[in-house]
């Protein structure tokens, strides 16, 4: 059993109450490395490329080696396989696979059957044991979603999404990590959600040990469009629940802020709690459908001018998803927080299993947080780890780092006690690796 000090407890109450007031210091050098090796010249390349297919639609032409959606195909799946070729003899490597499914049986946004194209990129970890996903859309379109020909750049929708997983697969070619990562360029989202409602069925089916998925849709404008409004250095991580505010998506939500402030201090991360925006879905949603963990993210401001918009100029105002719409500082920022915070959950220990206030049905002023110890893939107990109690007042967003807990591997179960009242906040447990890599959270039920 571990004790907090009575002494500290006046400090301990103090921290609880304040705002974080600075961002906590990085603690795994391997992720504040990487995140500096995104490169925005590189991410204004991707999407001038991306532009140049005139079309990505996901109707438009398969055999035009220059315009529509196969030509854009071949581009991602020729980047990412000279990126995987690099890899060779480094670490296991990653594999680029393009997937064919037939869309357009149900009509909707569809005037034929056809057989629509996905890419997917698997960086496999050592072990491998979890996955994290990453996902963007490869198509585009103009006002009129069935328009297939037109002039529907997408730079930003979504370009800048797509810019996000080509550098994640650039960078994490050569970096070994404990856990896969799959980055999914998916068709159809504009038609509804094709590509992913595929991808998402399919995860479910073949089991995929999938730990958190984060959808990038639209991260790259800073600018709204009608009120003028500018705020470069922010963006929305939106996440459902539909069990309360501790739902695995608002983990996931909350755990990319906290690795946000430690690696990508000069970005804020904005927690939405709603599934998306108004009239909007994204390709995380039949994630969510299928009950996995999943959340989207998205610039703070939208412009409805650039957005599903024909290519124009009218009464001095632009029109249409042109790269001179996308703030590509603010854009490498939104990069980075992807690549640290799959980086920090790839090389995190697996999260604590049964975490529970073992004192629940007692009238007592102090808590007892109780867990089973992280296991091994033989079975045997991780004796690496180390263990952060964490809580939050009941009408806080963020957690707090509440104490520290060694690994006790004489023991079947670890317990915290704390001289803080079970009525006043919520409580959690998570693993922590040597480097400082720590878990999604365990609620203490």
């Amino acid at each position: 059993m571990h004790w907090i000090a009575s002494a500290a407890l006046v400090g301990l109450l103090a921290a609880c109450s304040a705002r974080p007031s600075s961002a906590p210091a990085p603690s795994d050098p391997l992720i504040a490395s990487a995140v500096t090796q995104v490169s925005p010249d590189s991410i204004r390349n991707y999407i001038e490329e991306l532009v140049a297919f005139h079309t990505r639609h996901t109707l438009s032409t398969q055999t035009d080696p220059e315009k529509g959606i196969g030509a854009a195909v071949n581009y991602l799946v020729n980047r990412c396989e000279t990126w995987a070729g690099k890899a060779a003899g480094v670490r296991p490597v990653p594999t680029v696979e393009v997937l064919h499914h037939p869309a357009g049986e149900k009509g909707g946004r569809f005037d034929r059957i056809i057989s629509a194209p996905e890419v997917l990129v698997t960086i496999p970890g050592t072990k491998g044991e979890r996955e994290i996903l990453l996902s963007a859309h490869i198509d585009t379109r103009v006002a009129d979603v069935m328009d297939s020909t037109a002039f529907a750049p997408g730079a930003n929708d979504d370009g800048s999404g797509l810019a996000c997983l080509l550098e994640v697969v650039r960078i994490l070619s050569e970096i070994p990590l404990e856990q896969t990562v799959k980055c999914m360029f998916v068709s159809g989202e504009e038609q509804g959600l094709n590509g992913s409602t595929f991808f998402a069925a399919k995860a479910k089916e073949e089991q995929w040990p999938i730990l958190a998925m984060i959808n990038n849709d639209m991260i790259g404008n800073a600018e709204a469009s009608g009120t003028g409004l500018i705020e470069d250095h922010k963006v929305r991580i939106f996440s459902e629940s539909r069990s309360g505010e501790d739902s695995d998506p608002r983990q996931l939500a909350r755990y990319i802020k906290e690795t946000a402030e430690a690696y990508v201090p000069d970005q804020e991360v904005v927690l939405i709690y709603r599934n998306d925006r108004y009239r909007r879905s994204g390709d995380h949603t039949p994630f969510l459908r299928q009950g996995f963990t999943a959340v989207r993210m998205s610039e703070y401001c939208e412009n409805y001018d650039r957005t599903h918009q024909d290519v124009r100029t009218e009464n001095g105002i632009d029109f249409g998803d042109l790269i001179t719409g996308v703030d590509i500082p603010s854009l490498t920022r939104n990069v980075r927080i992807n690549l640290a915070s799959v980086m920090n959950l790839a090389q995190a220990p697996d999260r604590p299993a049964n975490a529970r206030i073992a004192n629940a049905n007692e009238l007592e002023n102090h808590t007892v947080i109780a867990w089973d110890p992280v296991r091994l893939a033989d079975g045997s107990f991780d004796t690496e780890v180390s263990y952060q109690i964490l809580l939050r007042e009941t009408d806080q967003p963020v957690w707090t780092i509440l104490g520290s807990v060694p690994a006790n591997p004489s023991l079947m179960t670890q317990s915290f006690h704390c001289p803080l009242s079970k009525d006043n906040y919520f409580f959690a447990v998570r693993a922590v690796s040597p480097a400082g890599n720590p878990s999604l959270p365990a609620i203490a039920r």
